[in-house]
């Protein structure tokens, strides 16, 4: 084994000792919210062989199958320690993404590619989230490793899974093409693509899960595609459109939370990406090569989806493949002393990363285990209660440590609640209309009668007073209200 590969595998074993040490004190395997949602469908999957979010009631809500198809298999294999499961995978499934990696960066900026992939604060925090995009940027990079190479049925096979891994793995397909014909030609590479067997690896999972969803679902369109698409005017009501691309770049670009930052240093970051990505795609028209140009064309096909199709949203998740494809188009445009090759260089490197997503990583397990705390209370809370309907707009951790029905504010895994947005009802509006039992809502929503993704909590004065005569509280815990609808059987519980 040569000294790079051995160099390589010693940073992944210390990327995996850091990240399980992260994952022990730091967020103390909390998920994030939304991983919740796929682990609820992974759990009635193996309790009740349906793969639905709520018992009987077939909504594909899931944009993520494979993923939610392997979670059910850890689920299963690890029943109560999953969450333990699904960090220890997400840590494998990028260990061996940056493994594969190795072989399409040159040896020279091999150990820099190698300690941001592995070390980044952005991509640190992702693996501690539960989340399916290891697995999504694992078989990207396979894909693209494979096409490169010349293997036309292996990229299939890792890009046949990857379709359906993410919706928007579609986005990858022609620069995978590209790639394949840069090493034996575009007629070479089709008549590649159209044998029997890259065929078969191509399309079978897309048909075997399309046959399952239509069988299922009625539908190919995750309904959760359906609640999410559209301007994300959240962050950026108060932008001209410049400032908001000027905020939507980093978002999808190595930083994620570039508005949790103070304002001037956030514009000093973005205006220094903007001229990092200008110079990155300078230098990739003159010396690029085939790879290189390839993940560049994919960066800003999938930023321009996301800019155009959401206005860049607030998850950090999603600016990950954006990241990874950036980080190998750098390929031309490394400057000759990032090759570290000293060793205090690179220890200095590898400390700095490592403190970064130290901070990172604690940062954000204050924010899952205020997640956890609060709702998780109160779906226990209300476990104590028979079973009935809750309506909720956090759906994941109440609805894990729940055993009622859920009625979604955000649409996500409830069809029904987009007609009553597009009516402008209200949060109170949808408990009546849904007939819901219970609600746990935040105080800041009662104060301000607030509620992100409906606008209020009451429109008028008589849904005010149906809520003051009609709602018993049962709870206060943290800043989240529980209570209980009279008039019905049992609760609701809604978004910050």
């Amino acid at each position: 084994m040569s000294t790079n590969r051995k160099l390589g595998l010693r940073l992944i074993a210390l990327s995996v000792v850091m990240k399980l040490l992260l994952a022990s004190f730091a967020t103390q395997f909390v998920l994030v919210d939304d991983a919740y949602i796929t682990l609820r469908y992974a759990s009635n999957l193996v309790t009740h062989g349906d793969f639905v979010y709520n018992a009987e009631e077939a909504v594909f809500g899931i944009t993520t199958p494979l993923w939610g198809l392997l979670t059910g298999l850890l689920t299963l294999v690890a029943g109560s320690l999953v969450d333990v499961a699904l960090i220890v995978a997400n840590i494998a499934l990028w260990s061996w993404a940056a493994w594969l990696a190795s072989d399409l960066v040159s040896e020279r900026f091999r150990f820099t590619f190698l300690a941001l992939f592995l070390f980044a604060p952005c991509f640190v925090d992702n693996q501690l989230l539960g989340m399916e995009t290891s697995l999504f940027v694992l078989l990207m990079i396979g894909s693209m490793q494979n096409a490169l190479q010349g293997r036309a049925t292996a990229s299939a096979a890792f890009f046949g899974l990857l379709a359906i891994t993410r919706p928007e793995a579609c986005l990858l397909s022609p620069f995978l093409f590209a790639a394949l014909a840069s090493h034996c030609g575009a007629r070479e590479a089709l008549r590649k693509l159209l044998r029997p067997a890259a065929l078969a690896c191509l399309l079978l999972p897309g048909i075997a899960w399309a046959t399952f969803a239509l069988t299922t679902y009625g539908g190919l369109i995750p309904q959760s595609m359906l609640a999410k698409t559209g301007w994300n005017t959240e962050h950026y009501d108060d932008a001209s459109p410049l400032t908001a691309l000027w905020r939507a770049v980093p978002r999808l670009t190595f930083i994620p939370f570039i508005d949790a930052l103070p304002s001037k240093i956030a514009t000093v970051l973005s205006s220094a990406l903007m001229l990092g990505i200008a110079w990155v795609t300078a230098l990739n028209w003159k010396r690029g090569t085939a790879a290189s140009r390839a993940w560049l064309g994919f960066y800003f096909v999938y930023i321009t989806f996301y800019v155009v199709g959401k206005g860049a949203t607030e998850a950090s998740w999603y600016s990950i493949p954006s990241s990874v494809a950036l980080l190998f188009a750098l390929e031309p445009a490394w400057p000759t002393w990032l090759s570290l090759e000293s060793r205090a260089l690179r220890t200095a490197t590898l400390v700095l990363l490592i403190s970064a997503s130290s901070v990172a990583a604690l940062r954000r397990g204050e924010l899952l285990r205020y997640y956890e705390d609060g709702y998780g209370e109160s779906a226990r809370l209300l476990n104590q209660e028979p079973t009935g309907r809750v309506v909720i707009g956090e759906i994941g951790v109440f609805g894990f440590h729940s055993k009622h029905a859920i009625t979604d504010v955000a649409a996500l895994v409830s069809p029904e609640v987009l007609d009553m947005k597009r009516r402008g009802l209200s949060f109170i509006g949808i408990v009546r209309e849904s007939d819901a039992d219970w609600f746990v809502i935040s105080e800041t929503a009662l104060t301000k009668n607030f509620y992100p993704s409906v606008g209020v909590v009451w429109a008028n004065v008589e849904e005010r007073e149906w809520f003051a005569s009609h709602c018993s509280e049962l709870q206060t815990h943290l800043d989240k209200h529980t209570f209980k609808v009279l008039r019905s059987r049992v609760s609701v519980v809604a978004r910050d």
